[in-house]
C-alpha cells in the first residue's frame, strides 16, 4: 500500500470525514491520495484559510480538524492558523510536505549546515514546535502509523491543541505493509494522573456552603472535556449565578438559564462584571483567565473573593495575573461530575441584569445602529451557528447577541487574528453538514482571507456573511485616538482604503445585500431566508459607541 494512501485512509477512519487543503508539488502524492479517497475535501486558496477552516471544523466536532499543506511556504502560511488553535486549545492535525530525504539539509549539533539544499525546503519543524503539542518529520516510512497515532492522542488528551506531521516527498510515495507498521501506546508518555482529591472537593464544598455571594465562571475547557451536559445539570441543581468568559464560552450558558449574568471580561456585560467585582467566592472551571477576563488591573480582580480554579493545565493557575486560593489540576468534566454528587444549599444572591437599550448608543441617522441590528438578529426564529472575526464584528455580537441553548457562537479569543471569521465559518458549515452559518466579519478583517469567498461559492455553502463596514479598522482607530489623539494606518484618510463590496461581491457571483440604516432593517429577512451563500454589508457609523470597557474593581461596592 502506498504510504500517502495509508495516511488519508487513517484520517478518514480515525480522525475526520473532511480535509481542508491547498495543493502543491511537495504534497503531490498526498493530494493524489485525497482525490482517490472518499474523504470530503475542500480546496482553499491560502493555507491560512485551510488551517482556520480546520479549526472551525474541530470546534464543532470536538475532534481534530485536518489541514493538508505543502512544503516550505505552505508550512509558514499555516502558522497563524496553528497559533490560534494552540492558544484556544483546539485539537487540530496539520499534515505538510517536505523535500525528498536526500535533499534535506544535513545538521551539525542540531543546526543546519547551510540554509537550504532542496527547492522550497525549510525547517518548519522548529518554527512550529512552540505552537504545537507535537511536531515531527517522518523519516522512516514504517513509523507512519506510530506518528499518526501519537499525534492524534496528544491533540485530544490533556489540554487539546494542534499537532504537525511533515512527510518528505519520497516517503509519501513509499510502498508499505500496514500489518507490519509500528504502533503507539499511550503508556510510554508516563503522564501524570489527574484524579480529583477527596480533600480538595471537601474544601470546595465547605467554601460554597459558607459563601454569601458565590459566582461560577464558565470556560470552554468544559466543552473540550465533553462536560456541557453535566454543566447544565450542576446549574439546575445548585442554581448558582453564572457568567461565561467572553469570546471563549458564550455558547455554554445561555438565556434559558434564569441565573445567567452574561459575558464577563473587559468588553463584557455590566451584570457579569459587577458580580465579578462583588462576589465573595469565585469558582472558575475550564477558563485560563487571560487578560480579557482579569483586565490589566489584575491585582484588583475579584479582590473580595476566594478563588477556586479548575484547569487541566497547572501552569495557568500559577500566572502572575491571577491569585488562586484553591488550585485544582483536573479535567473539567470530572470535577463537575463530582460537584454534582455533593449536597450543597447555596445562598441565593440576586444580581440585576439589564438588557442593552440601543437608544443609549446613538449613531448618525444615515448609518445602521449595530445594537438595533443585533437586536433583530437575536429574534430570528431559526438559530444558526455564529462565527465572528475580530474588532467590532466580534465585540458587538459578543456584547449584545442573544443566543439559545445548542446554538454555537465561535471566535478565536487568544490570537484574535484578522481574517479568521470567513474561513472558520467554512469549517463550521462543513462540520455541521452544510447547515446555514452566520459569519460576522469586518470590512478590514475580511480582506486578509477574502479569497475564500471562492471556496464558499464553489461548494455553495449557505453562509450568511455580514460585513461590518465601519470605514476601516475600528479597534485600531480607537486605540490611536485614545493614545495619540490622531489616526494613522486605520482608515481611508490615513492610508487604508477598502474595495466597494457592492461591486466586488456580485462580481464573484455571490448574492449581495446592503443595510444602510435602521429604516432598512427589513432587508434582514431576505438575507436570513436566502438558501445559498449571501453577503450583507452593514453600513455602521465609524463612531458607533459600544459598552463601557470594564477594568477590575470598577463596580466594587
Amino acid at each position: 500500500m502506498k504510504l500517502s494512501d495509508y495516511v488519508i485512509q487513517y484520517i478518514k477512519e480515525n480522525v475526520a470525514d473532511s480535509i481542508f487543503l491547498m495543493s502543491g508539488g511537495g504534497i503531490m502524492h498526498l493530494v493524489d491520495s485525497v482525490g482517490k479517497s472518499d474523504i470530503k475535501s475542500f480546496c482553499c486558496h491560502h493555507e491560512q484559510g485551510a488551517v482556520i477552516a480546520a479549526e472551525g471544523y474541530g470546534r464543532i466536532k470536538n475532534v481534530p480538524g485536518v489541514a493538508l499543506v505543502t512544503t516550505g511556504p505552505g508550512g509558514t502560511n499555516a502558522v497563524t492558523g496553528m497559533s490560534g488553535a494552540w492558544l484556544d486549545s483546539i485539537p487540530m492535525l496539520v499534515v505538510a510536505g517536505q523535500v525528498k530525504r536526500a535533499d534535506i539539509t544535513p545538521r551539525k549539533n542540531g543546526i543546519p549546515i547551510v540554509r537550504q539544499i532542496g527547492f522550497q525546503e525549510l525547517n518548519v519543524i522548529d518554527i512550529v514546535k512552540p505552537i504545537t503539542k507535537y511536531a515531527v518529520t517522518v523519516e522512516n516510512e514504517n513509523e507512519i502509523k506510530y506518528y499518526l497515532e501519537k499525534a492524534i492522542y496528544l491533540a485530544t488528551h490533556g489540554r487539546p491543541g494542534p499537532v504537525f506531521i511533515e512527510i518528505p516527498l519520497d516517503v509519501q510515495a513509499t510502498e508499505i505493509d500496514p500489518d507490519k507498521l509500528k504502533s503507539f501506546t499511550p503508556a510510554e508518555l508516563k503522564q501524570k494522573d489527574l484524579d480529583l482529591d477527596n480533600k480538595i472537593m471537601s474544601k470546595v464544598v465547605e467554601l460554597l456552603k459558607e459563601s454569601k455571594k458565590p459566582l461560577l465562571l464558565v470556560g470552554n475547557g468544559i466543552r473540550l472535556s465533553g462536560g456541557e451536559k453535566i454543566l447544565w445539570q450542576v446549574l439546575e441543581k445548585f442554581k448558582i449565578n453564572a457568567a461565561t468568559a467572553i469570546f471563549t464560552a458564550d455558547d455554554l450558558v445561555t438565556r434559558e438559564y434564569p441565573y445567567y449574568l452574561g459575558r464577563q471580561g473587559m468588553p463584557g456585560n455590566k451584570a457579569a462584571n459587577y458580580a465579578m467585582d462583588n462576589c465573595d467566592l469565585l469558582l472558575i472551571i475550564g477558563e485560563r483567565m487571560q487578560l480579557t477576563q482579569t483586565s490589566y488591573d489584575y491585582d484588583k480582580f475579584a479582590s473580595q473573593a476566594q478563588k477556586i480554579m479548575v484547569d487541566i493545565d497547572a501552569g495557568e493557575m500559577n500566572k502572575k495575573t491571577i491569585k488562586v486560593d484553591v488550585k485544582i489540576n483536573c479535567d473539567a468534566k470530572l470535577f463537575l461530575e463530582e460537584l454534582y454528587k455533593q449536597d450543597i444549599k447555596l445562598n441565593r444572591w440576586d444580581v440585576k441584569v439589564s438588557p442593552i437599550n440601543p437608544d443609549n448608543y446613538p449613531v448618525d441617522s444615515k448609518c445602521l445602529n449595530v445594537f438595533k441590528f443585533l437586536e433583530q438578529l437575536s429574534e430570528w426564529p431559526e438559530k444558526f451557528d455564529i462565527v465572528t472575526a475580530n474588532g467590532m464584528a466580534s465585540l458587538a455580537p459578543h456584547q449584545a447577541l442573544k443566543i439559545s441553548r445548542g446554538q454555537r457562537f465561535l471566535t478565536n479569543a487568544g490570537l484574535g487574528h484578522m481574517g479568521s471569521g470567513l474561513p472558520m465559518a467554512i469549517g463550521v458549515c462543513v462540520a455541521d453538514y452544510n447547515k446555514p452559518v452566520i459569519c460576522s466579519e469586518g470590512d478590514g478583517s475580511i480582506m486578509l482571507n477574502i479569497q475564500e469567498l471562492q471556496t464558499v461559492l464553489h461548494h455553495n455553502l449557505p453562509i450568511k456573511i455580514f460585513i461590518f463596514n465601519n470605514n476601516g479598522y475600528f479597534s485600531i482607530r480607537n486605540t490611536h485616538l485614545n493614545f495619540f489623539k490622531k489616526i494613522f494606518a486605520a482608515d481611508p484618510s490615513s492610508g487604508v482604503t477598502l474595495p466597494d463590496f457592492s461591486k466586488i461581491v456580485p462580481a464573484w457571483g455571490l448574492a449581495y445585500e446592503r443595510i444602510n440604516n435602521d429604516s432598512e432593517l427589513s432587508k434582514l429577512k431576505k438575507v436570513m431566508e436566502c438558501q445559498g451563500p449571501i453577503v450583507c454589508e452593514l453600513m455602521i457609523d465609524s463612531n458607533q459607541p459600544l459598552l463601557e470597557k470594564w477594568s477590575a474593581g470598577m463596580f466594587k461596592e
